[in-house]
């Protein structure tokens, strides 16, 4: 069940909110191209970063003191406070982020072309389109 709270894609002629509360940001590090994710949660003062997991360290991006490695991932939790938004590199230079939530996995290609500006916010759920009817 989703809250009243969804996670939003920003960018320059884009909104689009979507239907979950929690999404999995998933990207490769571009040098070291190991799987790094984050997990955000869409409240009602922004993003928290509720985990991290980093498949393998490397140029120059450690996972902190008190991360755990389990079944081969390093696996944390950021103390950060809410966040007004995630701002993505988005670059054509890197392979592209995905967002994941429960089983399925979304390229933000699909949603905001490589090489434009983007970012994840929190925005009300009630901004998702309504369902059209279509008479029986």
């Amino acid at each position: 069940m989703v809250g009243p709270f969804c996670i939003a894609v920003l960018a320059a002629n884009v909104l689009e909110v979507l239907p979950v509360d929690r999404v999995i940001l998933v990207w490769q590090h571009s040098v070291e191209a190991t799987r790094w994710e984050e997990e955000y949660l869409a409240t009602k003062d922004g993003l928290q970063l509720v985990s991290a997991r980093i498949e393998a360290p490397g140029a120059g991006m450690e996972p902190p003191a008190g991360a755990i490695r389990e079944e081969g991932v390093w696996r944390y939790r950021p103390e950060l406070p809410l966040l007004e938004h995630v701002e993505l590199a988005n670059s054509t230079f890197a392979a592209g982020y995905s967002l994941c939530s429960g089983s399925t996995c979304r390229p933000l290609a699909s949603i905001v072309p490589l090489g434009t500006q983007a970012a994840l916010a929190s925005s009300r759920c009630s901004r998702l389109p309504s369902p059209i009817s279509h008479p029986g």
